[in-house]
């Protein structure tokens, strides 16, 4: 850099310490000369350095402050009188503008006199001449008046270069305005910064916080010089404004050990300035932290983007399409960042993209869940309501991706992605700092995800979310079969359509149970949809599910479930809000023809049947093609159940009771004994067990320890919980089941195995019954009764038949128990039906009853029709006297 004259008037950029300046001239197409000057015959007290410190010396920081005070940023006079032979230094003197200080100009006779200098003697030959003879009065004057540094006692400042803990410091006064004095500017958005803290001075690196000025880097040892565009530029402009002034400095953040922050002068704030100037540009990765927000940053730079000036001189303004502004109706969530809207003003349907948010991937275990999170927020809150799209860029078809609109999506004042990315339900896409294509309240979405994150909040919880799981309770008919009574009895029931198929099949969730259905509309008929694009539709099939699709799809509605079909669908009414009846609104319509025989079985029949006069009558839909004096069809459904039986009879005792009348029994026998002494070797082996610890496989025999009474049992794993090292066995001699963490699971001996004693709980159901199952009303009465009547007891099990286990892979045993401890010849089975805890099944009552028509033929035939026969009549006399679950009637009256 150029020097400055040695003699004539320049500003004094910066006081190094209580002796020298550095004095800077005019700037001519750049950043100005600068000379540093230190005054002649004077010396002042001796600054320490970062790195020593504790060789500052008594008032040497209070002598640079009020020379820095006096003048910095001021016009003198200077001339250098000598310079230096060994280290090329200048000595000389500044002068004030008249008046001066006290009517004195001369900076040296100044500071002398107030005590901040001390004279140098003549050494040698040199005798002392007019001025230092002055000056060495001056000082006499000071050191007798005790001023500067004569006062006593002689100070030394507290001071420190480092910051040893950071993150602690900045806690400590994070957003809390410190006095602080600008010692160093390295770039236009970096400074060395001095706070003036109570227990002394704390030096720190301050960046700028939102704001990135042109990188500025010479003479540093060991690193390539750099110097951006502008940089030079951007530095001049903050040293002119803000070197070794005094400033109120905010914390706000640490970045790698150096500060980011907000500095503010009594004119304003130099981020603004920078940004309005062109001279920086916004960063978003700190723009969170900033204390007033961003609002005023991002104004700044939008007018320095307007006026083309300095880093924005190649700027060009996106354009954006006529109707990137408009309002609409949200008609379908697709995913947590994909909807389908209506335009309210053209009636087209869009596909619109949350701009600058990324959602959890739905195929991805750990994040699936706050997928679904997000996806059912959205619907609660928007499907059917009205939002205001601004559509801030388009995402041209790439890399197999379709093209897309990009908005801001508000609902009222609320932005949507900021709600999903406020939730922890989506993250923010972070941009290069040129690309432009985001959304519009871009700063606002980062100020979410950073208290989303400091709140711990969905994906920054740093907890898994696998997918909610929901049972299909139409996936088979044994499903549909344990789900049926329940939501039968549920009466109303609050449910969200998920999927039409037609007009009148659909998929329903309901959330309350977390399962979901088939579901159909019970007195109509819908119209078959082609599947492909080449299977002709029935008429006005499109039309009717474009109506349902409009009406229901996504939307909260509730159900009454009537009966069943043969495919595991359910079967009944569904209503809008404001109890619209769905089959109403589609025959009205024309969307759908009745069906009699349902229609007539159904409480809402008259509805149905007005509906479907005032569509004939109107020629509405269908009947504008069809002759509205055609009769309309029938058709009914039947539900049919086989199973295999066979015939024998064991002792056996009650392990465990399951739900839906499953239990596990041990057959009495030479067995039972040899199972006691396998336990009793079995605890010996595992008290003196030293073996390593196991992991075992899917489907493995190991042995487990017992969570209720810590005792080891032989067991098979079921299922491998990767995620938390956990493995659900079953205990394969008792038939009950736990979860347990690898450090109760050991190799099960060979001397234990199956091939020593085969597992000694057989799985079985309490033949010819329907009993509750977990979740049903009764289920508890079930348990308790059971074991009532048969803890401790040894039973005989008269063995049925067989049936595939719904567990396994292996059969289970269909069972009539009996008391052999009382004479009377009544099964359990037939007491839990005459006490109202349960129900003949349909199958097994309309086989006895043909069996009965037709005659049994042989003595197994006899015995099992009597078995029948007792539980049909158990059953009638528990119906007849209203027990238990027959207390409201008989609810199979409409099967």
């Amino acid at each position: 850099m150029a020097q400055i004259p040695s003699s004539g008037r320049a500003v004094v950029k910066s006081v190094v310490s209580g002796d020298t300046v550095v004095l800077r001239g005019r700037p001519v197409n750049g950043p100005p000369p600068e000379r540093v000057l230190s005054f002649a015959n004077v010396s002042a007290p001796r600054l320490g350095s970062a790195k020593e410190p504790e060789k500052e010396e008594a008032f040497a920081f209070e002598s640079r402050e009020y020379l820095r005070k006096l003048l910095v940023g001021k016009e003198v006079a200077f001339k250098v009188e000598y310079t230096t032979t060994t280290n090329k230094r200048d000595f000389g003197v500044l002068t004030l503008a008249p008046p001066g200080l006290n009517g004195e100009t001369n900076l040296t006779r100044i500071l002398v006199k107030e005590g901040w200098l001390k004279v140098k003697q003549p050494e040698g030959k040199r005798t002392a001449n007019e001025e230092t003879v002055l000056l060495s009065g001056l000082e006499q004057e000071a050191h007798t008046a005790k001023k500067g540094i004569w006062a006593d006692p002689s100070t030394t400042r507290k001071v420190a270069s480092e910051v040893s803990d950071p993150r602690a410091f900045l806690e400590k006064l994070k957003k809390t305005p410190i006095d602080a004095i600008i010692e160093q500017v390295r770039d236009g958005s970096t400074y060395r910064v001095c706070l003036l803290l109570p227990g002394g001075n704390q030096y720190i690196t301050l960046m700028l916080s939102g704001v990135k000025a042109p990188i500025y880097r010479k003479d540093v040892p060991g690193t390539d010089d750099l110097v951006e565009p502008y940089a030079e530029e951007a530095k001049y402009f903050v040293e002119v404004r803000l070197l070794q002034r005094e400033v109120k400095v905010t914390l706000e953040g640490v970045s790698n050990n150096n500060f980011v922050g907000s500095i503010i002068h009594p004119v304003g704030n130099i981020a603004e300035a920078l940004l309005g100037d062109g001279f920086a540009k916004v960063i978003d990765w700190t723009l969170t932290l900033v204390t007033d927000g961003p609002a005023k940053l991002r104004a700044a730079e939008e007018r320095a983007k307007a006026k083309k000036l300095r880093l924005w001189k190649d700027y060009v303004a996106k354009q954006r399409e006529s109707d990137h502004d408009f309002d609409a109706v949200v008609t379908k969530i697709i995913t947590p960042d994909t909807i389908l809207v209506q335009s309210i003003k053209s009636e087209q349907e869009r596909k619109i993209t949350l701009a600058s948010i990324r959602v959890p991937k739905a195929k991805d275990d750990k994040e699936a869940g706050y997928n679904w999170e997000g996806r059912e927020l959205l619907r609660s809150k928007l499907i059917g309501k009205k939002v205001h799209v601004s559509i801030d860029f388009i995402k041209p078809a790439e890399a197999g991706f379709e093209r897309r609109e990009c908005a801001t999506v508000r609902s009222g004042d609320q932005n949507l992605a900021e709600l999903l990315v406020s939730r922890g339900l989506a993250q923010v896409v972070r941009y290069r700092k040129d690309d432009d294509n985001r959304a519009s309240a871009y700063d606002q979405l980062l100020i979410a995800e950073d208290a989303a994150t400091k709140a711990g909040k969905g994906l920054h919880s740093k907890k898994d979310n696998p997918l909610p799981k929901i049972t299909d309770a139409s996936e088979n008919a044994q499903k549909a079969k344990q789900h049926f009574l329940s939501l039968q009895r549920g009466g109303l029931i609050k449910a969200v359509v998920e999927y039409a198929s037609s007009a009148s099949r659909f998929v329903i969730w309901i959330p309350h149970d977390n399962i979901k259905l088939t579901f159909l509309l019970t007195g109509i008929r819908g119209f078959r949809v082609g599947r492909t694009p080449s299977e002709k539709s029935e008429p006005f099939a499109q039309e009717a599910l474009d109506y349902v699709n409009k009406k229901v799809l996504q939307r909260d509605v509730e159900i009454k479930v009537d009966s069943m079909d043969k495919t595991s669908g359910f079967v009944g009414t569904m209503f809008l809000p404001g109890k619209h009846n769905l089959a109403v609104l589609l025959l009205e319509r024309g969307f759908a023809e009745l069906h009699e025989y349902s229609a007539s079985k159904t409480t809402y029949g008259r509805e149905l049947l007005a509906a479907d006069a005032v569509a004939r009558e109107g020629r509405k839909g269908i009947w504008s093609i069809k002759d509205p004096n055609e009769s309309n069809g029938t058709e009914e459904v039947a539900v049919e159940a086989v199973e295999s039986v066979q015939e024998e009879t064991k002792d056996v005792q009650i392990t465990e009771i399951l739900g839906f009348g499953l239990i596990y029994v041990q057959v009495m026998g030479p067995d039972s004994k040899r199972l006691e002494k396998l336990m009793s070797d079995f605890a010996a082996y595992h008290k003196n067990f030293s073996g390593p610890q196991h992991s075992p496989r899917n489907g493995e025999y190991v042995s487990g320890q017992f969570s209720a009474d810590n005792a080891w049992y032989r067991a098979r794993v079921k299922k491998v919980n990767q995620e938390d090292k956990t493995f659900q066995v079953l205990y394969i001699d008792y038939g009950n089941s736990e979860t347990l963490p690898v450090e109760r699971i050991r190799v099960l001996d060979s001397q234990f195995s199956t091939m020593a004693l085969p597992a000694q709980a057989i799985e079985a159901q309490i033949a010819y019954l329907n009993l509750p199952k977990a979740e049903d009303d009764f289920h508890e009465d079930v348990y308790l009764r059971l074991q009532e009547l048969t803890e401790g007891k040894v039973l005989q099990a008269r063995v049925v038949g067989r049936t595939k286990s719904a567990s396994s892979s292996s059969t289970v045993i269909n069972v009539l128990l009996f008391d052999k401890d009382h004479s009377t010849t009544e099964s359990l089975n037939e007491v839990l039906v005459r006490e109202g805890l349960g129900t003949v099944a349909k199958v097994y009552a309309k086989r006895f009853a043909e069996e009965v028509k037709a005659g049994a033929t042989d003595q197994k035939g006899k015995a099992k029709s009597n078995a029948l026969a007792s539980l049909v009549s158990a059953q009638e006399d528990s119906k007849k006297a209203r027990r238990g679950m027959w207390r409201y009637g008989d609810f199979t009256e409409d099967d």
